[in-house]
């Protein structure tokens, strides 16, 4: 019988934490996920890039097209608005997608991220290729709507999939690995979307079709890729499920009931999923929720979503080596793929309340020096455009550390198991809520009142800070609570889940 290491020393200890070491502890099931969620996230990055370098090329398409279709010509202040609009429209989307994540809960997360919202994303790509030809830029904005759609969706199921089948002692690092993938995601974006690569007036078409081929690789992986376990369990199909655990985690034993017991040793139990109104209805839970809400909310108000969607336009703002501009966000997203990997280890070593608080207030400081080089570009040139570059790598780091990776898995962790797709589907509604609003007026603002524009990042997130300061307890021990056991203290007492997520009776609750 072959049963994985679950000894979290041999994984994160002080000095041999190493990515090898996780596979080869944990076997074929850290390889399974590492390439499900790669394919799943990697077209929500990609998306979130794509239109950043080409944006001149992409503008002239609608908008020549909307005057020859509308007859209208449009002003410049129009232009700012169509075009900060088209950004946001996958945002749209993906708040869509968000609404529908506790309807589709019951199909499973499996099924839902390999099956059904890869067939949205191959619609949404296909519609945004034949815009071209059609020389119909509302379908560009449709097709663009429907990727959102998966973006939700994709956002939501991946970390509740990984829940269902990773090994509780390294949920957390690999909960990282979705960060990475949109970060992967954005460098492809980026680097495809050069004007000598796919970025031009007649290739871009190739450009949006591009991430259907990863909707199709893993809709047909999806045959061969059984049903998580857990899923299979809660609903009896236990022949079925104990071929699943053999799947995922090579376990050879005749004895089944001894199979089932190795696997929820490893996996905690993920019990039937409440829906969002039965979940808002209890009030422990509910202060979870609306605290994952936050830390949501200080992912992107924090910046990330205008530094991946408007980098060329922040740069050029500041009169930056023209030349360097268009290779900017292929070389940040590396960066900031690299400026994760110590995340995987520090989040399981450090906790995850002091690593988001702490990098937080970096990104917050980092704002600050944006709007203050911004401000002194408009009056000098040179110094500050490279003050501004630093300022820039500052926010990376901060970001990418700690913010970027910890916001995409720890409200999932806020709250007791049967809250988690809840928790997730309203943070990330939420994510998508203030990405529409950053990259909506981000763009018009910065074209009208210049670096000031960054006070829609600088006093909410540090608002968020003090909220989270006082409120946020640390989940780095949340798998080790038994979901049944608090199932049953709230059954005959007073409820442990009004703390969620932390072993310490004395942190604050929400309200």
């Amino acid at each position: 019988m072959k049963t994985p290491a679950i000894v979290p020393n041999a994984i994160f200890g002080a000095n041999n934490f190493m990515i090898p070491n996780m596979i080869e502890d944990q076997g074929k099931v850290v390889f399974i996920c590492l390439i499900t969620v790669l394919f799943s996230i990697l077209p929500v990055g990609y998306h979130m890039a794509m239109l950043n370098v080409p944006e001149k090329v992409i503008q002239q398409f609608i908008f020549q097209n909307f005057e020859n279709i509308f007859g209208l010509k449009l002003s410049p202040a129009q232009e700012s608005l169509v075009w900060s609009l088209t950004v946001s429209s996958q945002g749209v989307g993906a708040l869509i997608g968000c609404l529908l994540v506790g309807p589709m809960a019951k199909f499973g997360a499996k099924h839902v991220l390999m099956g059904l919202n890869n067939v949205i994303l191959i619609a949404g790509s296909l519609l945004m290729f034949l815009s071209y030809w059609m020389s119909f830029p509302i379908a560009f904005i449709l097709g663009r709507i429907l990727t959102g759609v998966y973006t939700g969706l994709a956002c939501a199921f991946a970390p509740l999939y990984l829940q269902q089948v990773i090994p509780k002692n390294i949920k957390g690092s690999m909960s990282c690995f979705l960060h990475i993938a949109v970060c992967f995601g954005s460098s492809l974006g980026a680097i495809f979307s050069l004007p000598f690569m796919f970025g031009s007036d007649t290739t871009w078409p190739t450009l949006v079709i591009f991430p259907a081929f990863f909707g199709l690789a893993i809709l047909v992986a999806s045959v061969w890729i059984p049903d998580t376990p857990n899923n299979l369990l809660q609903k009896g199909r236990y022949t079925e499920a104990i071929q699943s655990i053999k799947f995922y985690y090579d376990i050879e034993d005749s004895d089944e009931d001894e199979i089932i017991k190795e696997y929820w040793d490893m996996v905690p139990e993920m019990p039937e999923q409440l829906t969002i109104c039965a979940a808002f209805m209890n009030p422990s839970i509910r202060n979870g929720i609306l605290l994952g809400m936050i830390v949501s909310s200080t992912q992107i108000f924090s910046g990330s979503m205008v530094s991946i969607s408007y980098s060329t336009e922040m740069f050029e703002a500041v009169s930056f080596i023209d030349t360097l501009v268009p290779f900017l966000p292929a070389l940040g997203s590396i960066f900031s793929i690299l400026l994760t990997i110590p995340a995987l280890r520090w989040v399981e070593t450090r906790g995850r309340r002091p690593l988001l608080l702490k990098t937080l207030l970096f990104c917050i400081a980092a704002n600050f020096l944006l709007l203050v080089f911004t401000l002194i570009s408009s009056d000098t040139t040179g110094w500050a455009s490279w003050g501004f570059a630093a300022a820039f790598f500052m926010y990376g780091i901060g970001y990418n550390l700690g913010v970027g990776p910890v916001a995409y898995f720890l409200p999932a962790e806020l709250v007791p198991p049967e809250a988690a797709s809840a928790s997730l589907g309203s943070a990330v509604a939420v994510n998508w809520m203030c990405t529409i609003t950053t990259t909506l007026f981000y763009y018009p603002l910065s074209k009208s009142i210049g670096g000031w524009s960054y006070l829609i990042f600088i006093i909410p997130t540090s608002l968020f800070t003090m909220i989270l300061w006082r409120l946020l307890p640390e989940t780095k021990f949340h798998y080790k609570i038994d979901p049944l056991e608090i199932r049953l203290l709230t059954d005959i007492g007073p409820s442990i889940t009004s703390n969620y997520g932390t072993l310490d009776g004395e942190e604050p609750t929400l309200f």
